[in-house]
């Protein structure tokens, strides 16, 4: 039976924020510590205008957390940002004494354990290794002065006056290169397929959205294929490729269902899944799927946007694909006309997975969309 981890949710917000508002912005990060498998025993949120330096939440607040790690038999602080590692050390060190196997993390240090339950290939695989080393390195290295600053050098030992820091670095550095090496042999390939693609004149579609907003649910429907929906975020890790018929041009084109992002994600760590991100970088066609009934719609399509455009996506075309009609509840009316109003270029589909409503008039969309762009 897997271990259920017991973890606490450590945030800072500002100190004019109610903490109605501020449990609101933690839901994304209890989202995440289920998918991963643990239960959400403690939020700790702390009103500050600035994070602390040293522990992120201050003194005060970290005596409050090392009690509850003790009385709560916490397995894993989970800090809701991307801190400095020398914040993670700071707490471990805080914690280590009357709880030795806890684990520190940053919102980077969860996302890349849930990418490693859900990592199938070769190839998603090292781009997690090479996501983690980059992470990591900084972290591991960057206590030098505290353990690692003797000389290394010596009679017989190369390296005459680097540190052991330095020479750490270096090895990372190698390790880092030796994935990234093997990482591009399969990139290479990937791109090599996709090239012959383009040559046999075969149209690309690519599923692109924030995580769990129903990429995979679309991509099944589109392909008939049985690709595993879970309500978790992400579940795709992987390229997954399958075919579309577009009757109007009697021809069949590919579909593909790719990682969903989120917010907070370093460019470093979108660059390490390029690979698995190449089906969208060269589609002709994006469909971004969006959750239309989640309260903070507007602000992720922003950040799938943002990202699109770090990874210089080249795509023709974008329809914008408003899923889970059928959970909205508000003024229906209103929120429509304000979609085709602000994202009229986007050509908005609105349609619900689960119903298959608006499918029909989606696939319309697409043939019509191919055809202009061809």
């Amino acid at each position: 039976m897997q271990k259920v981890h017991r973890v606490v949710l450590v945030d800072v917000v500002d100190p004019h924020q109610h903490k109605e508002e501020a449990l609101k912005n933690l839901q994304e990060l209890k989202s995440l510590v289920t998918t991963y498998g643990g239960i959400d025993i403690v939020d700790i949120i702390q009103h500050r205008i600035r994070p602390d330096k040293a522990t992120f939440i201050g003194s005060g607040k970290v005596t409050e957390l090392a009690q509850i790690v003790v009385t709560k038999r916490i397995d894993i602080v989970v800090v809701n940002a991307v801190v400095n590692p020398s914040v993670l050390f700071n707490l471990t060190q805080i914690l280590w004494t009357d709880s030795p196997k806890i684990q520190v993390w940053d919102r980077i240090d969860l996302i890349l354990n849930i990418f490693d339950k859900h990592a199938h290939t070769i190839e998603a695989k090292l781009q997690i290794e090479i996501a983690r080393m980059q992470h990591m390195g900084p972290r591991i290295y960057g206590l030098g002065l505290t353990y690692f600053s003797r000389q290394a050098g010596g009679i017989g030992m190369r390296g005459i006056g680097e540190t052991n820091i330095e020479l750490m670095k270096r090895h990372w550095r190698d390790q880092i290169k030796k994935k990234k090496d093997q990482l591009e042999k399969i990139s290479s390939q990937h791109l090599t397929q996709l090239e012959r693609r383009k040559a046999n004149d075969i149209t690309a579609i690519s599923i692109v959205g924030y995580t769990n907003a129903g990429k995979t649910s679309l991509f099944n429907l589109l392909t008939r294929k049985q690709k595993a929906v879970e309500n978790a975020l992400f579940v795709t890790l992987d390229s997954v490729t399958g075919r579309l018929y577009l009757p109007s041009q009697k021809k069949e084109v590919t579909v593909s269902d790719t990682i969903g992002f989120i917010k907070d994600l370093p460019l470093s760590l979108i660059n390490s899944f390029k690979s698995t991100l190449m089906e969208s970088i060269y589609a002709d066609l994006l469909l971004h799927v969006i959750d239309i009934s989640d309260p903070k719609m507007g602000e992720k399509i922003a950040i799938v946007e943002k990202i699109l455009g770090d990874i210089q996506v080249r795509s023709k075309k974008t329809i914008f694909v408003f899923n889970k009609i059928d959970a909205f509840s508000g003024d229906g009316k209103k929120i429509l006309d304000e979609i085709n109003e602000k994202y009229a270029r986007f050509s908005p589909q609105f349609i619900s997975v689960t119903t298959d409503y608006g499918i029909n008039k989606l696939k319309n969309e697409i043939e019509k969309s191919l055809i202009e762009i061809n």
